[in-house]
């Protein structure tokens, strides 16, 4: 595994909390089950299948073909005329068909044109595009475009994996974030409840007052009702996470008791490195590929520009009365040409026009596409740098407020503190825990957003 996805682990996770006994679903699994079972990954997979297909359909415009006919007249116990007549057309990928046959005619009013010698005639030849179709053809620029497609149809598949596996990511990250709100709310009701419980305790030693015990009951009732909101978010999050766990084609949920997997959070500065090797981003592949295939067609146009000229030749071999051999005669032949010229070629210049500025659009897409990858990665390298050092003063505030808590507990059993001042301390820690959770979810979403420009956000294993 590369270390982009290492650290791509690593960072799916939350820091600042103990390991779960809980049953998890961790990372890895979650991603390996969305590539080997969402319906999104195994559709994307037929694209490849269809570009396969559409090869093996333009390979068929090379497949040898053999045309058998016979053609004949009986009447009043008299034969007019038997024709039976074979050819065999054997395409090659420039403009040359190799061509052979056997004839054997006969009949009283047979067309002297169709007579054949002895058991038959044999013939084998060549048909040649001398002008249009001789290099450039459509059966070649089918053949050429297919096989484009075969990597056209990879990327289009990879793209959509990796838009899959990034949305994936994203909602097992809100996941995580959730689950670790809502374990500091389970640790602020433990709290709440232990500050009514003392609070009571010293009102019974007449240290507090029935108002320190009122206002220790209400912090109480407002860290259940916090507690009721976020597990009701946490709920949300897990449903998406859900969304995209499928088995035999089929949604599966997962149990109560299955939490994410909570580790530390990776925030080295270098993860994030500017490249300039773009091309081989799906997105920008898929429209390079798209844009062979338009130069393809655009040369294929330009050929279709000259005339046609076509020739025909083949050697007659002739045949016995007694014997099917064939006998070379450099004397018998058939030959026949055709020369076809549009006199404006209207539509010709038009379809070359069309594919001209297509390829004109098409580069500027892909102009456009590269500098806004580029641009991406640079805003996220920015971006992982700013939240970075924002984590690190977030994580000092926490510290600093887990102090201030622990002091201003100290002085409440003393005597010289009040529950509303507990209470802020508290609200204040939370805040930053908060923010802590929110400002390493945006990490993590901004390195993920890194990854599927680079077209790294699948694993390697």
């Amino acid at each position: 595994m590369s270390k982009l996805i290492s650290l791509l682990i690593l960072l799916l996770s939350i820091s600042g909390f103990s390991q779960t006994t809980e049953p998890l679903l961790s990372y890895k699994e979650y991603i390996f089950n969305i590539i080997n079972e969402h319906p999104i990954a195994k559709s994307a997979l037929l694209k490849e299948k269809i570009a396969k297909a559409k090869l093996l359909t333009a390979k068929g415009g090379f497949d040898p073909s053999l045309i058998s006919s016979i053609d004949q007249k009986q009447f009043k116990d008299k034969e007019y005329y038997t024709i039976f007549k074979n050819k065999i057309t054997i395409p090659t990928p420039i403009g040359v068909n190799i061509t052979g046959g056997f004839d054997n005619n006969s009949g009283y009013y047979l067309n002297p044109e169709n007579k054949t010698t002895g058991s038959g005639l044999w013939s084998a030849g060549l048909e040649v595009d001398v002008l249009q179709g001789l290099l450039t053809n459509t059966r070649r620029t089918a053949l050429k475009q297919a096989k484009v497609y075969q990597q056209i149809a990879k990327n289009q598949q990879q793209q959509l994996l990796n838009e899959l596996i990034f949305t994936a990511s994203i909602a097992y990250a809100e996941w995580q974030q959730y689950a670790s709100i809502y374990k500091i709310m389970e640790q602020n009701l433990q709290l709440s409840q232990r500050y009514l419980n003392n609070t009571k305790t010293a009102l019974q030693n007449g240290e507090k007052t029935t108002i320190d015990t009122l206002e220790a009951n209400v912090y109480l009732q407002n860290s259940k009702i916090d507690l009721i909101k976020y597990q009701q978010l946490l709920t949300e999050k897990k449903l998406k996470v859900e969304n995209n766990l499928w088995l035999d084609n089929r949604p599966i949920g997962l149990k109560n008791n299955i939490e994410p997997e909570l580790q530390t959070i990776a925030t080295e500065n270098n993860q994030i490195k500017l490249t300039n090797n773009l091309d081989s981003i799906p997105l920008i592949a898929e429209k390079v590929g798209k844009k062979e295939v338009l130069l393809l067609k655009q040369k294929l146009n330009r050929e279709k520009l000259k005339p046609k000229l076509k020739l025909k030749y083949n050697q007659l071999l002739s045949t016995t009365n007694s014997n099917l051999n064939p006998n070379f005669d450099v004397d018998n032949y058939k030959w026949a040409a055709s020369l076809t010229v549009p006199l404006l070629f209207r539509s010709e210049r038009g379809k070359y026009r069309e594919s001209k500025y297509k390829i004109e659009e098409i580069n500027y897409e892909i102009a456009y596409k590269r500098t806004e990858v580029q641009n991406k990665i640079v805003a996220n390298q920015q971006n992982q740098i700013a939240l970075s050092r924002q984590i690190n003063l977030l994580e000092q505030n926490i510290k600093g407020y887990k102090r201030l808590l622990d002091a201003e507990s100290t002085k409440f059993n003393y005597g010289e503190s009040s529950m509303f001042l507990i209470n802020k301390r508290q609200e204040k820690l939370i805040e930053s825990e908060l923010k802590l959770l929110s400002s390493q979810n945006k990490l993590i979403t901004n390195y993920l957003d890194y990854l599927l420009q680079t077209n790294n956000i699948i694993p390697n294993d």
